[in-house]
C-alpha cells in the first residue's frame, strides 16, 4: 500500500484542486473473527466535489474496483455510496474481512500503518488516530475512530518491528485471522485519488 500512496502523489503532482484541506473520517467495527464494518465519509469545496464526481462519485463499480485492485489482500463486499449533493458530501460503508491477524499464542494484532501514531483512548474498546499523510503536505486530515468488539480483552498500544503502532489484543473466539495488512491511509487514499487523479486530467484538457 505504501506504494500506492506514493503513486497517488506523483500522479498528483501539479494539481491545484486541493487548495482547502479535506477532513476525512473513518470509522471501523471490529467483530469477534477479526472482520471489520468500514465507514468513511467526506465533505468537500465546490470544485473538490465537481472533480471527484467526474471520476469516481458518479461511478460506483469503478470506486469498488478501485478498492479490490489495491487492497488485493482481503475479501471486499456489501458496498454501498450514499452521496449529498446539497452539502457536496458522501458516506461510503463496505465490509473488510480478515484485517486483523492471530497468532500462534493466540495474541490478535491490528495494524494502523502509522508511525508515531496520535492516538486517544475514548474508552476500553474505542480509540481516535487523527493522520495526516506526509504525502499529501498535510492536505488531508483522517480521523479514525477503532471500535473493538466486547469479546477483545487487554487491548494494548504497542509497536511493530518497523516501529509502526499496532493494537494487541485477546479474544475468545479461536477462529484464524487474515494477514493483518489492514493499511489504514489505504482506505482513504483511494477515494482521494480520484479527487486529485481527476484535478490533473482536467487541467490538461483545453477548458481546464
Amino acid at each position: 500500500m505504501k506504494t500506492f500512496v506514493t503513486l497517488l502523489f506523483f500522479v498528483s503532482v501539479g494539481c491545484n484542486c486541493l487548495a482547502q484541506a479535506m477532513q476525512q473520517k473513518i470509522d471501523l467495527r471490529l467483530d469477534s473473527i477479526g472482520n471489520a464494518k468500514i465507514n468513511v465519509s467526506m465533505t468537500m469545496n465546490a470544485q473538490q466535489w465537481q472533480t471527484w464526481n467526474a471520476t469516481l462519485g458518479n461511478n460506483p463499480a469503478a470506486l469498488k474496483r478501485e478498492f479490490e485492485r489495491n487492497m488485493p489482500a482481503y475479501f471486499l463486499d456489501n458496498f454501498k455510496l450514499e452521496k449529498d449533493d446539497m452539502n457536496r458530501s458522501f458516506n461510503l460503508s463496505l465490509n473488510a474481512y480478515g484485517v486483523c491477524e492471530i497468532d500462534k499464542r493466540g495474541t490478535w494484532t491490528l495494524k494502523t500503518d502509522q508511525t508515531e501514531a496520535n492516538l486517544t483512548e475514548l474508552s476500553d474498546r474505542s480509540y481516535m488516530l487523527v493522520s495526516s499523510p506526509p504525502e499529501f503536505g498535510g492536505n488531508i486530515q483522517q480521523t479514525y475512530t477503532v471500535n473493538f468488539p466486547e469479546s477483545a480483552k487487554d487491548i494494548e498500544v504497542d509497536k511493530d518491528a518497523f516501529g509502526e503502532t499496532v493494537f494487541n489484543f485477546q479474544m475468545e473466539n479461536p477462529a484464524s485471522g487474515g494477514n493483518g495488512m489492514l493499511l489504514f491511509s489505504g482506505i482513504a487514499l483511494i477515494l482521494v485519488g480520484g479527487v486529485w487523479t481527476g484535478g490533473l486530467l482536467l487541467k490538461r484538457t483545453p477548458n481546464g
